[in-house]
C-alpha cells in the first residue's frame, strides 16, 4: 500500500486535491474547477487517490463527492518517522526523489 501512497503523491495535481479536500468533502465538478485540465483527467486523479485509499468516492443523489479519509497517511507518515533523522518531509522535493528512483507507473 506504501506503493500507491507514494506514487499517488508523486502528482502535484493529486497533492492539490487533497489539500482542497482537507477543509471538507466536495464535490468532483468542485475539484474540477480550479484545474486547468478536463474533467476526464481530474477523474482519473481521483481514480489513483481512490485506489491508494487516501480518498474515498460517493454518490449522494446525481452528484458524487470526495472526501479525504483521515488516517490514509497513517502508514507513510509511521514508515518516514522510522528514518528519525529527517526533518518533516518537502512534498516537491520528495516529488523530485520519486521521479528519479521511480518508474513511470501510468
Amino acid at each position: 500500500m506504501l506503493d500507491a501512497t507514494f506514487s499517488a503523491l508523486a502528482d502535484p495535481t493529486r497533492r492539490a486535491i487533497l489539500a482542497m479536500l482537507l477543509e471538507d468533502d466536495m464535490a468532483v465538478t468542485d475539484v474540477a474547477e480550479p484545474f486547468a485540465m478536463s474533467l476526464a483527467a481530474i477523474s482519473k486523479h481521483l481514480g489513483i487517490l481512490c485506489a491508494a485509499g487516501l480518498i474515498t468516492q460517493e454518490k449522494r443523489g446525481r452528484v458524487k463527492w470526495c472526501k479525504l479519509e483521515p488516517d490514509a497517511l497513517r502508514n507513510a507518515s509511521v514508515w518516514m518517522q522510522g528514518f528519525g533523522q529527517f526533518d518533516p518531509v518537502n512534498l516537491d522535493d520528495f516529488e523530485r526523489f520519486l521521479a528519479v528512483e521511480l518508474p513511470e507507473a501510468e
